[in-house]
């Protein structure tokens, strides 16, 4: 999935188009370069007086682009500009038209220009920015204000959806609007209460203060004065690691599960709300030179016997099942799938998001491996989010985890790496021995992941999981006992 972003206005350079292109390492930066008629634009607005134009629309193929910003606006005026972000729909895509369809000052104007691909990281090889991807931020900011002011205006179910929505985008991207606020913690210094700061928008002159007194801080967002906290991300991924993230901790814990090819693991169990996740693994294609057979999770079943919703998801394909109804899914696609009780959306060949209504959401991600590769197979990441919306009983290989777990790790000494020293870790009233080491994460960069330092259980997690790897073993994909 893509992201574009257009801009034009008298002050502005035609000469590129920013794009924010996400393909298999993350979201690659890149540029469009506006055609020759897109340059005719100058010319045009520095014979006119303002307004230069009325009732302007961009226009964009129907199958090339969605989530596109406001593509209209009454007025152009002279030392104005205009911005439209959205996403490509096809990652690969080289090319794709430009139209500006506008009213000048004595006759109809119409230009078209075609857009083509330059890498960012070529042109500006220097070039960074501090905050993640500019063109998606600035797509997510656009969307929030139009989202912002759709909340005002129209029916009452609209103004609440629309609010809804400005308020998750607010949270997911760190802006600070009129729904949320921002925690400022202050360093310790022995005579500040506990309690975090809560700041409102600054004004310019208030930014510029704090510019010059440059405090240190940590902001995080919170909303109704109530304060939000990271949440944690649990997840499996790789051959299989297991991976708790504890943000609140700045801390991991991971292990491994390892077992024959074919068997099939409870990940998540709960009950009370009738949620299952069940995960199947398969070997390498055949036994490598080191006698060692790797294993991964290649196989999903998810169910939520409350809502009526079962999904299957491979490597090859998604299968949603709901009130006797099957729709399925492939993973060459960019789909989505929006019913009573589940969303689902597929980008193609990296991932799948499944939102099951008032419920969890579920996160896989399907890692590609070279077909001719002697050995290895194609396999999907399992990374579970908004586990907070669980019930307290719910368990599994990761669900055991969903609400906290209590451990101290004491006593680190070198191991057997340098990079990778041993401790004594106090949890569930065991004392073990761990690793110091590291997972990958691969939810922002689907090729090579982030490195997650974390206290590595050994022995199958023995001692961390409740009893032993072989109690969460079950008959099948969908079994719910």
């Amino acid at each position: 999935m893509s992201l574009f972003c257009l801009g034009f206005g008298n002050d502005v350079d035609y000469s590129f188009l920013d794009v924010m292109s996400k393909q298999n390492k993350g979201l690659a930066r890149r540029i469009y370069e506006a055609s020759d008629a897109a340059l005719q634009l100058q010319g045009f607005y520095d014979e006119v007086s303002s307004p230069l134009l009325l009732e302007v629309d961009l226009q964009y193929p129907d199958n090339a682009v969605d989530y596109v910003t406001t593509s209209h606006f009454p007025q152009l005026f002279n030392g104005s500009e205009i911005v439209v972000a959205g996403r490509l729909t096809d990652d690969n895509l080289d090319n794709f038209l430009v139209e500006v369809i506008g009213q000048g000052l004595d006759e109809k104007f119409n230009v078209q220009g075609q857009a083509t691909v330059v890498d960012w990281n070529v042109m500006y090889p220097d070039e960074t920015y501090i905050f993640g991807d500019f063109t998606e931020r600035l797509w997510a900011y656009l969307t929030i204000q139009q989202l912002l002011e759709k909340s005002k205006t129209g029916a009452s179910d609209e103004k609440a959806n629309a609010t809804a929505k400005a308020l998750e985008m607010s949270l997911q991207y760190s802006f600070v609007t009129p729904l949320t606020s921002m925690v400022v913690t202050k360093p310790e210094t022995g005579d500040e209460p506990d309690s975090p700061l809560i700041a409102d928008k600054l004004t310019e002159e208030q930014r510029q203060q704090a510019e010059r007194l440059r405090p240190v801080a940590v902001a995080s967002q919170q909303y109704s004065r109530g304060y939000i906290a990271p949440h944690p991300v649990y997840l499996v991924d790789g051959d299989p690691h297991f991976l708790i993230e504890l943000p609140e901790r700045n801390d991991s814990l991971c292990f491994n599960i390892n077992n024959v090819p074919g068997t099939i693991f409870n990940l998540v169990r709960d009950r009370e709300s009738g949620v299952f996740v069940n995960g199947q693994i398969i070997g390498d294609k055949k036994i490598p030179p080191n006698g060692k057979i790797n294993t991964y999770f290649w196989r999903f079943g998810i169910v939520h016997q409350t809502l009526g919703v079962r999904l299957q998801v491979t490597t090859q394909d998604i299968s949603v099942l709901q009130d006797g109804k099957e729709v399925k899914l492939l993973w060459t696609d960019t789909a989505s799938l929006k019913g009573p009780n589940v969303d689902v959306l597929v980008t193609k060949d990296r991932s799948l998001t499944v939102t099951l209504k008032g419920s969890v959401k579920f996160v896989i991600l399907l890692h590609k491996v070279w077909k001719k590769h002697p050995y290895h197979r194609d396999y999907l990441g399992f990374y579970t989010l908004d586990t907070h919306l669980l019930s307290p009983s719910v368990h599994g290989l990761l669900g055991q985890f969903y609400h906290g777990i209590e451990y101290e790790v004491t006593d680190i000494r070198p191991g057997e790496s340098p990079e990778k020293p041993d401790a004594t870790m106090f949890t569930k009233g065991q004392q073990l021995n761990v690793t110091r080491g590291w997972q990958r994460d691969f939810r922002k960069d689907i090729k090579d992941g982030k490195n997650v330092p974390c206290w590595f259980i050994h022995s199958n997690g023995s001692g961390l999981i409740d009893g032993a790897p072989t109690d969460y073993i079950v008959s099948g994909l969908f079994t719910t006992v």
